[in-house]
Parts: C-alpha cells; sequence; structure tokens
C-alpha cells in the first residue's frame, strides 16, 4: 500500500485543501478557518468562556487562547471577567465581530451545500456515518 493510500493522508490531504479553500475566501474578511469557528461558538453561546469555546472547536485552550489573542486584536471580540468567577474570562461577539462571523457563515454553509450537490445523498450519508464513526474510535484511543 502506498502511503497517498492511508486514510489519514488522504483526509489531511482534503483537509488541507479545504483550509485553503476557506481561508482565501475569508481573508477578505480579515479572519482564519480555525477563527471562524470560534465566532461561530460565540454566535451559538456569546459570553462563552474559554475553556467552553476550547471544548466546542475541539482544541486545547492554548490555542483557543491564541485565536481569541488575535480576534480581539481585530475588534471582533471582548473579553470580560466572569462576574460569577473571577478566574474565568467570557468572550463576547463584537457588533462587527456578529457581522463577520454571520458573513463567513455563509460562505460555509454555501460551500457545505456546494458538497451536498456534487454528491448523492447516499454518499454523504456514508461519508457522515463513517466520520462519527472514527470520532468515537478516536475519542477512546490515548
Amino acid at each position: 500500500m502506498e502511503f497517498t493510500d492511508l486514510i489519514c493522508f488522504r483526509l489531511g490531504a482534503i483537509t488541507r485543501r479545504i483550509s485553503r479553500y476557506y481561508n482565501s475566501r475569508f481573508a477578505e474578511l480579515g479572519i482564519t478557518l480555525g477563527q471562524s469557528f470560534v465566532l461561530y461558538s460565540l454566535l451559538e453561546r456569546d459570553g462563552s468562556s474559554i475553556k467552553d469555546i476550547a471544548i466546542a472547536v475541539q482544541l486545547d485552550s492554548p490555542a483557543v487562547t491564541g485565536l481569541v489573542d488575535r480576534l480581539v486584536k481585530e475588534d471582533l471580540v471582548i473579553r470580560s471577567e466572569d462576574p460569577d468567577d473571577r478566574r474565568s474570562i467570557q468572550v463576547f461577539l463584537t457588533d462587527r465581530g456578529r457581522q463577520v462571523a454571520n458573513e463567513s457563515l455563509a460562505i460555509t454553509r454555501e460551500f457545505n451545500q456546494y458538497l451536498y450537490d456534487n454528491h448523492c445523498e447516499t454518499s454523504v450519508a456514508e461519508i457522515e456515518h463513517s466520520l462519527l464513526q472514527w470520532e468515537e474510535v478516536l475519542s477512546s484511543q490515548k
């Protein structure tokens, strides 16, 4: 078996292509794909902690802190001390951040629909099912 036939290689290659696509589309908005996931998480739960965002986007807290730092610099989010726990920081979308999040989400939904439209429903369902199974298997690995 060639290394290029390995599932991990093929998934990685596809992931890099998708990342390049999104990063080029999001450049006009001033964000990256990784930053968009933080924004989407905040669209669902504005005022989340770094830890909660990290869980939602499946990254570790230091990585999310870096993404939030860059979003703060771009005036897309603000940090605020949690009134219930002074050791915790809440992250909120700014008006501009909400606008950018919604614009990038439209791009994401458009591309997602493109993928669905260019595959029969059965194959997409099978891919989604396989991904869920692989997530379960990998979550049990240490």
